[in-house]
């Protein structure tokens, strides 16, 4: 289907995606670029592609794929896919997709959940949940003042994975920790933390937090941790960004015993 018209009630949602407010208020997020929305048709199934005029012939075909599929396919002018797009160079095709319904309810208590507790960076949100992809973290959960982890900026950081992991956001991490204490341990990372090997002692549900760049670990939520843990690093280095620490974390528990 042809859409010349910015008034298109599709165009005029998939334009608020952009924002926190759209993608909760539509309970959709947008994915650009013709990799990532291949490999999320493989289990996924948006709600409808968006496919610029004077896109390429490969970018083409992913969009035939879901028009195969019954994905409606709106083909537009370039000048209104670009009101649409988040990248400077785009490929000329954006898929809008259903956001995940995830509740704490409805998660297993086994494997690390990653608690985010104000990691404000759209760049590290979408690194941390790519190493949560990698190293088959149970889940990652946002608290609030966390960047949008359906923000177009992280779907492209994620690579597309954060339609895979398992995403809460906008949780009163403080809470969530308080009613989940029966079930999870919880530990913190720290620069003045202890072994990482704490964590490979432990062998239920652990929920690792993660502080934000600027202040590290809210007060509310270091009163419901059991310990903190550290990375060892070289001397004269004080700290890593949060994504580098919970991506080196992950792995370290990934080869250990849990």
């Amino acid at each position: 289907m042809r859409i010349t018209s910015p008034s298109n009630a599709r165009l005029k949602i998939a334009r608020s995606l952009s924002s926190r407010t759209g993608i909760l208020k539509n309970r959709l997020f947008l994915m650009e670029g013709p990799r990532f929305i291949s490999d999320y048709l493989k289990s996924g199934r948006p709600e409808w592609i968006i496919l610029s005029e004077d896109s390429t012939v490969p970018v083409e075909t992913v969009a035939r794929e879901g028009s195969d599929r019954g994905i409606p396919l709106l083909e537009v002018p370039a000048g209104l896919f670009g009101e649409i797009s988040d990248t400077r160079n785009s490929q000329g095709i954006i898929a809008v997709c259903p956001l995940p319904e995830v509740t704490i309810n409805s998660l297993p208590r086994r494997g690390v959940f990653l608690l985010l507790d104000g990691v404000s960076d759209p760049g590290n949100m979408g690194t941390i949940i790519r190493s949560a992809a990698a190293f088959g973290a149970a889940a990652v959960i946002a608290g609030k003042g966390s960047s949008c982890p359906f923000s177009p900026k992280v779907t492209r950081s994620a690579a597309g994975l954060n339609a895979v992991v398992p995403i809460l956001f906008d949780v009163d991490l403080a809470e969530l920790m308080r009613s989940n204490s029966d079930s999870m341990v919880f530990f913190g990372a720290d620069t003045s933390g202890g072994s990482l090997e704490e964590l490979r002692r432990e062998k239920g549900c652990l929920g690792l937090v993660i502080g934000s760049e600027a202040h590290g670990i809210s007060e509310d939520t270091a009163k419901h941790l059991k310990a903190t843990v550290s990375i060892p690093m070289a001397d004269g280095v004080e700290s890593l960004n949060a994504a580098v620490s919970a991506s080196i974390i992950l792995y370290a528990m990934s080869n250990g015993d849990r």
